[in-house]
């Protein structure tokens, strides 16, 4: 049975790994991976010293909580929502082996339908230009894409949704409605509306599942975590001015008062 097989799987993986990448990590997250094409020293630096807090961080946690609200199911309750012909809403954590590095991460959102992943939705909150698409945002959701595949499911039909939101004038109303809103929009191919409905607010960046293009993301980086080489640092001024570790980064480009 698939499911029998997939948790035991899941199982062999997360058992057999072992502190070998860099950080003395057994995996590595589908997260960090990302992080490393916005700038390896800002990751570098906060394996160094920890995760510092800012009020962009929390707002966008705490916008990103309320807009996608989830309980915990057990496996079996997980297998049996999924399975049906009604479109449902449910996450597992994405695991898999790519270019020698033993990937592991949490995707935001995914609609499935007779166990097949339909729509896989990744949130990414800003105070900016909702427009805008970056590189490190796309790797993210391809990535968990590919690892689904590697697991496993029927990824033909799956399309990704990367929505870019911006964190200030959403109503009380358009928060309680947004997860429905989104998914039931994506899956009738009503992007232009769910996009009015948020006007100036959000926008839904569509991308196909491309494994190749997953692939080529982990082998640009893993050099870093199989300690090939060092960690390379941004060349925006911008980048170093906004982040957080710029006080203490030693490849900063921008020093502040």
């Amino acid at each position: 049975m698939f499911w029998d097989d997939l948790w035991k799987r899941e199982e062999r993986f997360r058992l057999s790994a072992k502190p070998e990448f860099r950080h003395k990590t057994a995996f590595v997250a589908v997260s960090s991976i990302a992080e490393q094409f916005y700038c390896e020293y800002k990751l570098e630096n906060e394996f160094a010293f920890g995760e510092v807090p800012t009020e962009a961080k929390s707002t966008g946690t705490e916008l990103h909580n309320e807009l996608i609200p989830q309980e915990p199911i057990t496996k079996e309750q997980f297998a049996s929502l999924v399975e049906r012909k009604k479109p449902s809403f449910a996450v597992l954590g994405v695991w898999g082996s790519v270019g020698g590095l033993r990937i592991v991460g949490m995707p935001d959102h995914i609609v499935w339908s007779q166990g097949k992943p339909l729509w896989l939705v990744e949130l990414k909150t800003t105070r900016g230009d909702p427009t805008s698409l970056w590189p490190d945002q796309m790797a993210q959701i391809r990535i968990y894409a590919l690892l689904l595949d590697l697991m496993g499911f029927d990824c033909s039909r799956l399309r990704l949704a990367l929505v870019r939101l911006r964190t200030e004038g959403l109503s009380d109303e358009e928060r309680r409605l947004w997860v429905e809103r989104v998914s039931e929009r994506l899956q009738s191919d009503k992007v232009v509306e769910l996009e009015a409905m948020y006007k100036d607010t959000m926008k839904v960046h569509l991308l196909p599942h491309d494994r190749s293009a997953a692939v080529a993301n982990v082998m640009e980086t893993r050099g870093y975590w199989l300690g090939e080489r060092e960690p390379t640092s941004s060349t925006s001024v911008g980048k170093c001015r906004a982040c957080e570790y710029n006080p203490v980064c030693p490849k900063s480009l921008f020093k502040g008062p």
